[in-house]
């Protein structure tokens, strides 16, 4: 076979497994043994998968790691030693790199795994040498020496593929590998080598299993196997094994959700439901086929937008009522892409329990990890932006937030430090928060650090508010550590983490106690790419604003503008308002006189800005287009461009580049 069409699907699947086994490996590490079974489920899948697409490497280190998983599960081997642990862990990530190897276009052959494969080896030999095997598992292997000999029944399995399987050799391997773990392979309809080369009709074959296993576990585990429809069997017990019908009876196994049913097992149920719907009401599409659907979803946004300006202005009535069903149609359309493209948000949650769990034992904290949310969904583009800095700021958390746990018990504290990770729904953006209950954030310590940086003079100093201060950890270069790691520092970093949330039209805020914690906030866009926009008027242009970075809309009288510091500010609400005025900002001409001035109140982070336009348009759903990246500076101003209803372009306003004039 051609395994080139396949690496796409090999790459994706063997992602979602090495997920899957980091965790597993932090749930036994927390002591959770039942999920032994599961890891080695996984190990030997990888092994099946890697063998297939022919890559050895992988396949030989996930074999090694199957001999060690597999008497562990049979109560040979006692994993509890710490470098046990570690040796699974360093498996996991050996695997990750031989991913990246192979997702970059190579192989995996760059990637040594001599040394970790005779560590695997040496710990296999410790086999029942010196294990404290616990009673329940001697009492079941005296129970076996003592019963009746075993016997095994033979078993015939019926699989049928999916109707869209392309890879089916590949699947055929996968189940009998899957079955080979339970047991011995008699033969296959058709015979072995047509089947792993997928040389088949139709899209069943039947696999005859020598096996002691009950039916409902073997059909649960080839239904795991990705784009199995189905899976059937049959068996007769062999001589000599009672049977209540008699000897050489025929049986149809029952399926998981009767057998979850008599035992009144609704978590097994649902699980195998969970697993069925998987296989058979999901397909994979390719994420540039969903960006060109979304591309064309815009221009189908822009279209009707003109459709609807142009019957408007030609006042046709009979155009009203298609025009509405058009309009209904075109936005149930786009509210249905734009959730194909949606992704629950624990795709960046799921890497955070590993890293907790390194960078803890790396500074010697002892912290417990929350997680809250993780269904909650974000567009594509979004969830890969926001990876990065929430890395960032988990790492600042657990290196200067969360204290060690002497220092933590002086201060009446539990040793062990909470770290809560949170993501909701707020309105049309998602908002996600980073809290600990560490040292907070001291104000006089940063405005220590700014004056001695130069950032402050001491006559400022005691008019500076806390949330003011607090804005000096986004300064380039600033930092309140007192020694510099490799981990984090609070502030170090900052400026890119926030320049990153804000590039994709997201906000953050910090909230700080001394002594208490930090909390800190990131909102964020559901979709980058149609967003609701308010139109303005400047200079007989017409430009678009992201609705989410506006806080509304005011008229101030122009007497009513004073100048502090060389700065226009006015007072809205007994607060100082700064204010930008757009035709200086973009090199345009002064305005006539006017008494009263058209005011867009604009946030970024924590601060408020007075954005002077000539006129308000109105809201506007908008089609945000890119400007790639041209080098200059006034194009820099604008995060893209966008196509208005009668075919016109409007340049959209980047109110982080507002905020720093």
């Amino acid at each position: 076979m051609d395994m080139k069409d396949y690496i796409g699907p090999f790459i994706d699947e063997t992602e979602e497994n090495l997920q899957k086994l980091n965790e597993c490996l932090l749930a036994f590490e927390q002591g959770d043994s039942s999920v032994i079974d599961e890891i080695f489920r996984v190990a030997h899948t990888l092994k099946g998968m890697a063998s297939t697409m022919g890559f050895a490497r992988m396949a030989e280190l996930t074999h090694d790691m199957e001999d060690v998983l597999d008497l562990a599960r049979q109560k040979k081997l006692a994993l509890r030693r710490k470098e046990d642990i570690e040796l699974l862990f360093e498996c996991l990530d050996t695997l990750n790199v031989m991913l990246d190897e192979i997702r970059s276009g190579k192989d995996d052959t760059s990637v040594d795994i001599e040394d970790i494969k005779s560590r695997l080896k040496a710990l296999c030999s410790l086999a029942g040498e010196g294990q404290d095997l616990s009673d329940e598992v001697t009492d079941q292997v005296v129970k076996d020496q003592e019963g009746p000999k075993a016997v095994s029944d033979f078993k015939k399995i019926k699989v049928v593929l999916g109707k869209d399987c392309v890879l089916k050799g590949a699947r055929a391997f996968m189940v009998l590998e899957e079955l080979s773990s339970f047991g011995r392979v008699e033969s296959t309809e058709p015979d072995m080598e047509k089947l792993v080369e997928g040389e088949f009709d139709g899209r069943s074959f039947v696999v005859h299993l020598e096996t002691r296993e009950e039916p409902e576990r073997i059909e649960e585990a080839v239904l795991r196997v990705s784009e199995v429809e189905s899976c059937s069997i049959e068996g007769a017990p062999s001589v000599g094994k009672e049977a209540e019908s008699g000897p050489g009876v025929e049986f149809k196994s029952k399926s998981p959700q009767e057998v979850a049913k008599e035992k009144g097992d609704s978590k097994v149920a649902d699980t195998v439901k969970t697993i069925k719907k998987k296989t058979n009401q999901t397909v994979r599409v390719d994420v540039n086929r969903l960006d060109k659907l979304l591309n064309l979803v815009g221009e189908l946004v822009i279209g009707r937008s003109r459709i609807e300006r142009l019957a408007k202005d030609s006042n046709l009535k009979e155009f009203e009522e298609p025009i509405l069903q058009l309009g209904r149609i075109s936005k149930e359309i786009q509210e249905l892409v734009t959730k194909l493209r949606m992704l629950p948000i624990s795709f960046i949650f799921d890497r955070f329990p590993r890293l907790v769990r390194d960078l803890s034992q790396e500074l010697g904290k002892k912290v417990h990890l929350e997680m809250e949310g993780r269904d909650t969904e974000l567009d594509r583009s979004v969830i890969d932006e926001i990876g990065d800095p929430m890395v960032h700021l988990i790492r600042n958390s657990l290196d200067h937030g969360i204290e060690p746990p002497e220092e933590r018990l002086a201060k009446g504290k539990p040793e062990t430090g909470l770290l809560r990770i949170r993501a909701y729904q707020d309105g049309s953006s998602v908002v996600v928060s980073v809290e600990d209950d560490g040292r907070g954030i001291d104000k006089d310590k940063i405005l220590q650090k700014a004056l001695e940086k130069g950032f402050v003079s001491k006559e400022q100093l005691d008019s500076l508010t806390e949330r003011e201060a607090i804005q000096f950890l986004f300064t380039p270069g600033f930092s309140t550590s007192d020694k510099v790691t490799d981990i984090s520092g609070r502030g170090v970093g900052l400026d890119a983490v926030k320049n990153k949330v804000e590039s994709i039209g997201g906000r953050l805020s910090i909230e700080s106690e001394v002594d208490k914690g930090t909390t800190i906030k990131v909102k964020l866009p559901i979709t980058l790419a149609i967003v609701l926009a308010l139109l303005v008027n400047i200079d007989g242009q017409i430009y678009a604003i992201p609705l989410e970075s506006v806080d509304e809309t005011v008229l101030v009288n122009k007497d009513d503008i004073k100048v502090v510091n060389g700065s226009q500010v006015t007072m809205l609400r007994g607060s100082m308002l700064y204010l930008v005025d757009s035709r200086d900002l973009y090199g345009l001409p002064k305005r006539e006189d006017s008494s009263v001035l058209s005011v867009v109140v604009m946030r970024t982070g924590f601060r408020k800005v007075g954005f002077i336009v000539d006129d308000f348009i109105g809201q506007q759903e908008i089609v945000i287009k890119s400007l790639g990246n041209t080098g200059m500076v006034k194009i820099n101003w604008f995060s893209g461009g966008t196509i208005l209803g009668d075919g016109s372009v409007a340049l959209i306003i980047d109110p982080a580049k507002v905020e720093e004039v």
